[in-house]
C-alpha cells in the first residue's frame, strides 16, 4: 500500500504538545478580538483499576493551554482526557457553546486485521482509505496508544449546525468501519486523551499520545470549511438538497407523490436546533444573573427545552442532557428530573430505533412535535421579548415577517448588492449626467439609453429624480 502524499511520518510530532493541542482545538474567536466565553473539559481516569472518572473544567482561552501543560507535569500525564469542543459551564450537548471539529475514535486494536499493527501503518491506511472514496483528509490523526482518533478542524460553528455536523460524524463513521470507528463516540460532548499524556492501558512501547499525522503543520493544521466538508461526505450536498426541495415542491403542486426524506429529515431537525438555540436565549434573557427559572416557568421550559433537543439526534446521551437542563434552570435533583422528562427520553429512543406512533391515521415520528405559536403561548413570550432576547424560530408572525426581511436584505449585501441609498445615489448622478448630455448635445431617451447601455425605464427615473433634487 502506497499514499504518496498522505503517508504518516514514522515517528510522533513534539511540537503538537499538550498546549498546542488547547490551541488548534479551541482557537481564538477572530470576530470577538480573540476573546471566547465558556469552558474546557478535562478528564483523568483515576488508578483504580478504570472504575473512578474525575473531570472539572478551566476557562477557554490561556487558562486552558497552561493548565494542559500544567497538568501533565504535575501528574506524570497518565490518562488524561480533554473535550473537543466548548461548553457553558458543564459538559453536555445541552451548554455547547460552539463547535469547532469533526471527530472519529478507531478502536483498531479491536479488529484483527489491525492488531498490533504500528499505528503509523494504520494511519496511512485510513488515508488511503479516504482517498480512495473521495473524502477530505482529516486535519490530523493522533495515536492514542491503542487506536486513533482523527480530527478535521474547522472554523467556529453554532449549535444550530449540530443536526447536520451529526450527520457528517455519523458518515466518516461509516467510512471508517473497517478500523474500529466507535460509532458510540460521535456526540458533541465527547472527550479524547490529550496529546502529550500516556494511555495506562497500552502496551509500553505504544503509551505515548501523539501526533502521527497531519495536514498543514503541527503548529498549524489545515482547518476546513464545515458547510464544504459537509458537501465533500454526505450523499446529499446542501446545493443539490436545495434543488431536491424545489423539485419536490414542484412534483406536489402537480399531485405527484414524492419522497426527499434526507432534505426533510435535515429541515425539521434545523428547526429544532434552532428552537432549543431561543429556548436557551430566552432562559438568559429571563433570569440574566443565575440563569435558573422561577416556579411557573420552569416546568414548561425545560420540557420544551428537553424535547427539541431529542431531534438533534442524542437519545444515547438523553439521561445526561437532561440532568444538564435541569441544573441550568431548576432546583430539581436528579431522580425529579428523569421522573418528570421520561416521556421525552422515551420517545427519544424509541424514534432513535425507527419506532413509529400512530396519529390521525398515520405513523408519524414519537417524538413530541409543537408549532411555534404553540411554544410562544405556552411560555408566553411577548414580541417585544422576542426582540430583545434575539429569538430566531420561537417568534409571531410580524416577527418572522421582520426577521424575513432582514435575511433579505443580508443576502443582498453579501452577494454585492447595493443598499438602496447607494442605488438612489448612483441613480441622481445618471441623472445629472443625462440632463447635462440632453441640454448640451440634444440627445434624447433612446440615445441616452444606448450611450449608457442600460433601458429607457432607468433613464426617465433617473431624470426624474435628478430635476426633483434641484428644486
Amino acid at each position: 500500500m502506497h499514499v504518496s502524499s498522505a503517508r504518516p511520518a514514522t515517528f510522533q510530532y513534539d511540537a503538537f504538545g499538550p498546549g498546542q493541542h488547547l490551541r488548534v482545538l479551541h482557537p481564538e474567536n477572530q470576530n470577538r478580538n480573540g476573546v471566547r466565553k465558556g469552558v474546557v473539559s478535562f478528564a483523568q481516569r483515576m488508578a483504580d483499576g478504570g472504575k473512578n472518572w474525575k473531570e472539572w473544567t478551566v476557562p477557554l482561552g490561556g487558562d486552558a493551554i497552561l493548565h494542559a501543560e500544567d497538568i501533565l507535569r504535575r501528574t506524570g500525564g497518565e490518562d488524561i482526557y480533554v473535550s473537543q469542543q466548548a461548553f457553558g459551564r458543564w459538559r453536555g450537548i445541552a451548554d455547547l457553546t460552539a463547535i469547532g471539529s469533526n471527530y472519529v475514535d478507531l478502536d483498531y486494536h479491536n479488529r484483527k486485521r489491525w492488531q498490533g499493527r504500528p499505528a503509523a501503518d494504520v494511519a496511512a491506511a485510513v488515508l488511503y482509505n479516504l482517498e480512495e472514496g473521495g473524502l477530505p483528509l482529516p486535519s490530523y490523526i493522533l495515536s492514542t496508544g491503542r487506536g486513533l482518533v482523527c480530527v478535521w478542524l474547522t472554523e467556529l460553528l453554532p449549535f444550530a449546525v449540530l443536526p447536520r455536523w451529526n450527520l457528517v460524524q455519523k458518515a466518516l463513521a461509516e467510512v471508517l468501519t473497517e478500523f474500529g470507528a466507535d460509532k458510540r463516540a460521535l456526540d458533541a460532548a465527547r472527550v479524547f486523551r490529550l496529546s502529550g499524556s500516556t494511555n495506562s492501558r497500552a502496551e509500553w512501547d505504544r503509551r505515548q499520545v501523539g501526533m502521527v499525522w497531519c495536514q498543514g503543520t503541527p503548529e498549524a493544521p489545515s482547518r476546513h470549511q464545515f458547510g464544504t466538508l459537509a458537501d465533500e461526505v454526505l450523499p446529499f450536498p446542501q446545493a443539490e438538497l436545495v434543488s431536491l426541495r424545489a423539485a419536490r415542491a414542484t412534483r406536489k403542486a402537480e399531485g405527484l407523490d414524492s419522497h426527499v426524506k434526507p432534505a426533510q429529515r435535515l429541515t425539521q431537525r434545523s428547526w429544532w436546533a434552532t428552537a432549543f438555540e431561543d429556548l436557551q436565549r430566552l432562559r438568559k434573557h429571563r433570569s440574566f444573573e443565575t440563569g435558573a427559572l422561577r416556579p411557573g416557568q420552569r416546568d414548561v421550559w425545560i420540557f420544551l427545552a428537553a424535547n427539541a433537543l431529542s431531534w438533534t439526534d442524542v437519545p444515547d446521551v438523553m439521561g445526561r442532557e437532561i440532568t444538564i437542563l435541569a441544573k441550568q434552570a431548576t432546583n430539581w435533583t436528579d431522580a425529579e428530573t428523569d421522573a418528570r422528562l421520561s416521556a421525552v427520553i422515551k420517545r427519544a429512543k424509541q424514534a432513535a430505533a425507527g419506532l413509529k406512533m400512530e396519529f390521525g391515521g398515520r405513523e408519524v415520528d414519537s417524538r413530541y412535535k409543537f408549532k411555534a405559536s404553540t411554544i410562544v403561548e405556552w411560555l408566553g413570550i411577548e414580541p417585544a421579548e422576542q426582540r430583545a432576547a434575539g429569538l430566531r424560530a420561537l417568534v409571531d408572525e410580524d416577527r418572522r415577517r421582520e426577521l424575513n426581511t432582514e435575511r433579505t436584505r443580508e443576502s443582498r449585501h453579501r452577494r454585492g448588492a447595493a443598499d438602496r441609498s447607494t442605488q438612489r445615489t448612483a441613480r441622481l448622478e445618471l441623472g445629472q449626467k443625462c440632463l447635462y448630455l440632453a441640454a448640451k448635445s440634444g440627445m434624447n431617451r433612446a440615445e441616452l439609453a444606448a450611450h449608457f447601455n442600460v433601458s429607457t425605464g432607468q433613464i426617465s427615473k433617473a431624470m426624474t429624480e435628478a430635476k426633483a433634487s434641484e428644486e
